[in-house]
């Protein structure tokens, strides 16, 4: 606040802040993986599916529980999952026929 920042956790506080990121980082990621149900990419859906649900451990385990405590944890274990899921996804839209 001294700075200015109007991140997450100043503005909402820290509790609000962990699962406001947790919940759009899900929420995004399954909408994706519906959507690429919807296009008929079932096999990249299905990835994404399976790269999402380490994810929502990982937040589980350290981003839910003490965000400012597990943060690196959290960033080292999850982060590759997000962007394999990113990659799958960018695979599906390439290999799409529109």
């Amino acid at each position: 606040r001294k700075l200015g920042l109007q991140s997450l956790p100043v503005a909402f506080g820290v509790d609000t802040a962990k699962w406001l990121c947790a919940g759009s980082i899900d929420v995004t990621q399954l909408g994706v993986a519906a959507y690429l149900y919807s296009i008929g990419e079932t096999t990249y859906a299905n990835i994404l599916i399976a790269l999402i649900l380490p994810q929502m451990f990982f937040q589980n385990k350290y981003l839910l529980k003490d965000p400012i405590k597990y943060d690196v944890n959290y960033q080292a274990a999850s982060q590759p999952f997000l962007v394999f899921g990113i990659l799958d996804t960018a695979l599906a839209m390439g290999h799409h026929q529109f």
